[in-house]
């Protein structure tokens, strides 16, 4: 796992920051060679269940102006606030055989698959980019990328209450590895949300300002490098989305389609896959 792990310092900051990027090699190596790596998966996805479960706090309380930042958890159907046994992810859903447990009411199975989803998600980031300040970095922006990629799916909304908090923590990330990287992420961030902001000036109304502030905060988390791929793949994903809709569904052209989801994917490969993509596509262009 070094060399996953150097490779992800890369992801985080460029290659041109990778001299500050083992300024605490001494403890990785050190919890590298005590936990192993199925240990170090298996905890994150236990942590992915639980950052799951925010998520699916958020995706249902946010559309409904809802108190998300705290507040107890209660059943939607009885209003009985929810005990530490009935929030455990996964484990509850299943040992309670997704009823609620006071008035027995069926609990949505979406919660169950946010969870462990979210676990898998998460999984996929420690194990492409092993022991780092990278992998939390983009863990973060996952889980939030996901709670606003469901919420647009289901509302065509992107809520300024979780995208531009978001934004400030991955300029944030940016700034722990200095100038460069604090530089970095804002270039990220103006590329992510600078496109989508000409799309929407010269389409009038192509697309929604929602877009152009996810694609902030995506950018800032991915930095300018890897913002790059990730709007490449976001309009890809996009149209071939789009395709299938129109095909298979009889959607129109013109009818409003979410593009958060598409961006919220291309994000997380962009996160743990952009760098090999940008290899291989320099690679193949100027290969002799």
């Amino acid at each position: 796992m070094p060399g996953v792990a150097a490779s992800a310092h890369e992801t985080l900051t460029g290659d041109e920051h990778a001299k500050g990027c083992r300024e605490d090699g001494l403890l990785v190596t050190a919890l590298q060679e005590t936990v192993p790596q199925i240990i170090y998966l298996v905890v994150w996805f236990i942590v992915g269940t639980f950052m799951g479960s925010f998520v699916g706090v958020l995706a249902y309380r946010i559309p409904r102006e809802q108190q998300w930042v705290k507040g107890h958890s209660v059943c939607p159907a009885c209003g009985h606030q929810l005990g530490v046994l009935d929030l455990v992810p996964i484990w509850s859903y299943v040992f309670l055989r997704g009823r609620c447990r006071y008035c027995h009411a069926r609990i949505g199975a979406r919660y169950l698959w946010i969870e462990v989803a979210t676990g898998l998600l998460l999984v996929g980031v420690a194990w492409r980019l092993g022991w780092s300040i990278a992998t939390l970095r983009f863990a973060l922006m996952t889980v939030l990328a996901l709670a606003v990629g469901i919420i647009d799916f289901e509302t065509g909304l992107v809520p300024d209450a979780v995208v531009l908090p978001g934004a400030v923590i991955g300029l944030a990330f940016g700034a722990l590895s200095g100038w460069q990287g604090l530089l970095g992420s804002v270039g990220g961030a103006v590329i992510g949300a600078g496109l989508f902001a000409l799309i929407i000036l010269f389409s009038r109304g192509g697309m929604g300002w929602g877009d152009a502030t996810l694609g902030l905060m995506l950018g800032a988390f991915l930095g300018w490098r890897l913002a790059i791929v990730f709007l490449f793949l976001a309009f890809v994903i996009g149209a071939i989305v789009g395709i299938v809709l129109m095909v298979f569904f009889k959607k129109k052209g013109k009818d409003a389609m979410p593009f958060g989801p598409a961006m919220a994917v291309g994000a997380y490969v962009a996160a743990v896959a952009g760098n090999d993509l940008i290899s291989w596509y320099l690679t193949t262009m100027f290969r002799r």
